[in-house]
């Protein structure tokens, strides 16, 4: 008995005696050829944005217009559906922020009332879309937006 008790003590005391000395050296961080290290360099932000609009007409085959902005510049895009109400939407990115969003609704060539009803939204990263510019207008409507968070 008293020798598997030395036995234990003597494997105790190599277990703890074999850790090493470099555990307790400083930690160095390579550096690039800047000379910064990459800790320091800050991963670029996605964002996106999201458009949507709503048109409400009193004749089918009144025409709409829906311009805006997205990661490859303007872009235009033109609905004629043969119905009243027409809903349209669209998520673009990803963008860099200071990106400017644009959005203008129209029914052109259109004399009648009609009711528009339109959104951007901005979301960074994986978080939930956040409504940054919100309006209503009858033949025509602009929204603006410059993405500062």
């Amino acid at each position: 008995m008293k020798i598997n008790k030395f036995y234990l003590l003597l494997i105790l005391c190599l277990s703890l005696s074999s850790c090493s000395k470099d555990d307790d050296l400083p930690i160095t961080i390579p550096m690039t050829e800047e000379g910064n290290n990459d800790n320091d360099k800050e991963e670029a932000v996605r964002y996106y944005v999201k458009y949507e609009v709503s048109f409400s007409t009193q004749h089918i085959n009144a025409s709409r217009l829906i311009q805006f902005t997205n990661e490859n510049g303007e872009q235009s895009i033109s609905l004629t559906n043969q119905i009243y109400n027409v809903s349209w939407e669209g998520v673009y990115g990803p963008i860099e922020k200071s990106f400017e969003t644009s959005l203008n609704c129209s029914t052109p060539n259109y004399e009648y009332s009609s009711n528009i009803h339109a959104r951007i939204y901005v979301c960074r990263e994986e978080e939930p879309f956040v409504i940054k510019a919100e309006g209503n207008g009858t033949h025509s409507l602009s929204l603006h937006y410059k993405i500062d968070f």
